[in-house]
């Protein structure tokens, strides 16, 4: 019986490694499938060993600060791998911890995907040769990302991207309590606590100013994590007439007039929903001026990358400058502007943004296990 092990790191990679699972076992049913995840992989038919969701950090300080329960963790993984170690080793996204283990797998000689090759290209370009190194096979899920790795690794597939599998099948958007039927300023920062910290503040005082100037705007503040409400609550401080929406964002993303979004995948979803929107990502001077030296690409946000051009305003600002946010998202108050814009996100959507994308990966992953039984194309 051919086993596998999926390790996912924070909740998105949950929720793409999940569907993941299910498609594995639905093209080979007597697959085993052990997990390192959350709640979504755990209801997927895997079997959870750990989890290590709520522990997602981003940056130097914050994984220094975890660096002992990292190291305990990674010594844990290691031994289960030498006890029992599975055919084949998939690990989603999240190169802090999985650049790491992938190349111990590797040098312990159990072959490795890497599904979701993480971003690297935008912050630190150097380390695309080290994540391609670390992997048999890179399933990459934004176009351009093919021929990017394609010089380092013989094995580069572009799959698609998840996203747009959860969206295609999601059907309709859920009841948003509290909806009064004024038009949404949707503010999304992110599901990282380092993201909220960061980035929220701007975007609280960009969304204040914005309804100085449109006073029928009513905010809304999506928080996908419950553990992470006393922060954004925090954020808020006692300005009762900003609305905390805790669950699903689409259920924000279906009825916003307005949408000002961190970089991720909460892009994508946006623009599905045909939303206006900027993104602005928090980021000092120093990261910034690294961007511009190192970014192998003129864009950060997924949606411009998708469409190879300036479809959305986005712009890296300095953490607390809600006036820098306030400006990139005025002229989109504008309903002519606004439209303009509309309607160029339903024309990418239309041409690009196709679903598919977990099947692709399962088939990818099933080929390189001899004994699973399944030949794919």
């Amino acid at each position: 019986m051919p086993r596998i092990l999926v390790s996912a790191g924070e909740p998105s990679g949950d929720l793409h490694g999940a569907r993941l699972v299910r498609e594995c076992l639905t093209l080979c049913p007597e697959l085993q499938v052990d997990a390192i995840g959350g709640e979504h992989l755990a209801d997927s038919g895997a079997v959870l060993r750990a989890d290590r969701t709520d522990k997602a950090v981003m940056g130097w300080l914050p994984v220094l600060s975890q660096l002992g329960s990292i190291i305990d963790y990674s010594a844990s993984f290691v031994e289960e791998l030498l006890i029992e170690p599975p055919d084949h080793l998939v690990v989603i996204d999240y190169p802090g911890l999985h650049g790491n283990l992938a190349a111990i797998a590797k040098r312990l000689g159990i072959p490795v995907t890497y599904y979701i090759c993480p971003q690297v290209w935008a912050w630190a370009p150097w380390r695309i040769k080290r994540i391609a190194s670390c992997a048999d096979q890179l399933l990459v899920v934004i176009p351009f990302e093919e021929q990017l790795y394609s010089p380092y690794h013989s094995n580069v597939v572009h799959v698609g991207n998840p996203v747009f599998d959860h969206l295609s099948d999601a059907g309709p958007a859920p009841e948003l309590p509290g909806y009064s039927g004024k038009p949404i300023l949707a503010l999304l920062p992110g599901s990282r606590r380092q993201e909220l910290l960061n980035g929220l503040p701007a975007l609280v005082s960009a969304a204040k100013e914005l309804r100085k100037e449109q006073r029928d705007l009513d905010i809304w503040i999506s928080c996908q994590r419950q553990e992470l409400m006393p922060i954004v609550k925090r954020i808020v401080g006692n300005d009762d007439s900003i609305h905390i929406h805790s669950g699903e964002a689409r259920a924000l993303q279906s009825r916003a007039r307005l949408a000002i979004v961190c970089s991720g995948t909460a892009t994508l979803e946006t623009a599905w929903h045909g939303v206006p929107m900027v993104v602005a990502y928090p980021a000092n001077e120093l990261q910034r001026s690294l961007y511009n030296l190192l970014g192998v690409s003129p864009f950060f946000s997924l949606v411009n990358l998708f469409a190879g051009e300036a479809v959305v305003p986005e712009k890296l600002v300095d953490p607390g400058d809600g006036a820098a946010v306030a400006r990139l998202a005025r002229p989109l108050l504008d309903e002519s502007v606004a439209a303009d814009q509309v309607s160029n996100l339903e024309s990418l959507k239309r041409d690009r943004f196709r679903p598919g994308a977990s099947l692709q990966a399962a088939k990818s992953i099933l080929n390189q296990i001899p004994n699973s039984g399944v030949t794919l194309i």
